[in-house]
């Protein structure tokens, strides 16, 4: 009891200590001691701590010092709420605004409610644009990193560029090796980087100059050119790539038909016998060419077909092409001709066209005999023709009278004349004169006495220059033919008793 007497004694108003001292403890008792009826959530640490230090405290006490507790803890309690009635008095007007506030921040939580709500419903949206922007950030940032990659490259760029416009410049000035190096470097770059735009463009651009250098290759084929030239050429396009070694054999083969078809368009045919012998030298020259750089360019001519030599090759088929319609232009203007001389000298021109052209294997000479046989024929079988017809129009207009023999005129003269030995001699010459002129020195020269029957003698010029005409040229061969021609004439044009007469 003394013990507890003495902590009552210290723990008394009278120990100096205020009532405020121990207000802390009090209320925070008061406050727990209200709030443990109800059901409340768990306090918190800090209250917690207050309420162990309060209990502890509590334990110290002494029994009258707890009796007493109650009073003391009411009389704060009283003291408190005079305090706190007076701070509201003094301080209304805080309260009034903090209930306006409150008032206030209601509304302005529940617009912030609906403008959540709103902001819920434009999440979507708002992802579905932040994904485009995303997006398009990403494009433009590769896009940003291309142009730094581009700019740190212009200059190699600017030379790319200029790669389609330089191969035009060389091709226009005929630097085909220089153009080709350059559709190689762009072939390359093509292989190693299909996917980038401006290597497609370049491509593009590439290809489009090849073409127009393949038109100048095949127009340069196609014109005036020698084995040299063919040589480049040929290179130039297989290293075109753009056929294949058959084609390319027949793009040389069809470039050469058509110039020599340009030449012998350009012929003039208005003269059969000149228009001739210039075909036979074109034929004569630039076949002979032809072949002879087919042979130098494609040395293996691989082209034949299955069971052909290898003069079946594609060079021959177009020679025989051409060789045909040689002969076929032959056949056409070759009745033209009327005269032997110019027919023989043609025949002369073509037979050494066949004989330069054997050289090569082309040997024509065996077709032509039938050609010229026949334009042989039909040229004389026209003058024969026509001498008859001109001897049966002058038959039917020709007046006949009597007129003395050769002898009787000759008779004539010595009867007139003087000197018995000037018509001795005339007598001896008439019959000498009458032989000779029957007979002649030159079995060729007619005799003169046709002359004294105007429509046989126009007859006989006319068979005389038929064959005049045809001794330039007269094959052997058609002597039997010949025959015929003049037995037809004769006896379908000619009256056969006269004839005898």
């Amino acid at each position: 009891m003394r013990s507890l007497n003495v902590r009552r004694q210290g723990d008394s108003p009278s120990d100096g200590r205020s009532p405020s001292a121990r207000q802390p403890s009090r209320s925070s008792f008061s406050k727990s001691s209200l709030s443990r009826p109800a059901v409340s959530p768990k306090p918190s640490i800090h209250e917690q701590e207050q309420e162990d230090a309060y209990f502890t405290e509590l334990l110290s006490y002494s029994l009258e010092r707890l009796g007493k507790e109650p009073e003391l803890l009411k009389a704060d309690q009283d003291h408190l709420r005079k305090q706190a009635e007076e701070s509201a008095v003094k301080h209304y007007k805080a309260f009034i605004n903090t209930a306006s506030c409150l008032e206030a921040a209601k509304e302005e939580m529940q617009g912030l409610a609906g403008h959540v709500d709103a902001l819920l419903q434009d999440i979507p949206v708002l992802d579905r644009i932040c994904d485009q922007f995303v997006t398009t950030a990403k494009a433009l940032q590769a896009k940003q990193t291309e142009n730094k990659q581009l700019q740190s490259n212009h200059a190699t760029m600017l030379e790319l560029l200029e790669v389609p416009q330089l191969m035009d410049t060389c091709v226009r000035n005929g630097n085909y090796d220089d153009a080709l190096d350059l559709k190689g470097f762009i072939s390359k770059l093509a292989f190693m980087h299909s996917d980038l735009t401006v290597v497609q463009s370049l491509v593009k651009d590439v290809d489009a100059t090849s073409a127009s250098m393949l038109k100048q290759l095949l127009q340069k084929l196609g014109s005036n050119i020698q084995l040299p030239d063919c040589l480049r050429m040929i290179g130039y396009l297989r290293r075109l790539g753009v056929f294949s070694e058959r084609e390319l054999r027949l793009q040389f083969l069809q470039c050469r038909e058509e110039y020599m078809a340009e030449v012998i368009e350009d012929l003039e045919e208005q003269s059969a016998y000149d228009y001739l012998k210039r075909l036979t030298d074109i034929h004569r020259l630039h076949l002979f060419d032809v072949v002879m750089q087919y042979r130098a360019i494609f040395s293996d001519d691989n082209s034949v077909q299955d069971g052909e030599s290898q003069d079946g090759g594609l060079v021959f088929s177009w020679a025989e092409h051409r060789v045909c319609l040689y002969l076929e232009a032959l056949r056409r203007h070759l009745p033209r001709i009327t005269e032997g001389g110019s027919l023989a000298s043609v025949l002369e021109h073509c037979m050494y066209c066949g004989m330069s052209l054997a050289r090569v294997g082309l040997d024509i000479r065996g077709l032509l005999p039938p050609i010229f046989e026949a334009c042989v024929l039909n040229m004389f079988s026209k003058a024969v023709g026509t001498a008859v017809d001109t001897f049966l129009m002058v038959l039917d207009t020709h007046k006949w009278t009597s007129m003395p023999s050769m002898a009787a005129r000759s008779r004539g003269r010595s009867s007139a004349s003087p000197d018995p030995a000037a018509a001795a001699s005339s007598d001896a010459a008439a019959p000498s004169s009458a032989s000779k002129g029957a007979h002649g020195g030159d079995p060729s020269t007619p005799p003169y006495a046709l002359m004294d029957h105007v429509p046989l003698a126009i007859f006989v010029n006319g068979l005389l220059s038929a064959f005049n005409e045809l001794r330039h040229c007269a094959p052997l061969s058609l002597a039997t033919a010949l025959a015929s021609i003049l037995q037809v004439k004769f006896e379908a044009n000619i009256w056969y008793p006269f004839w005898h007469v």
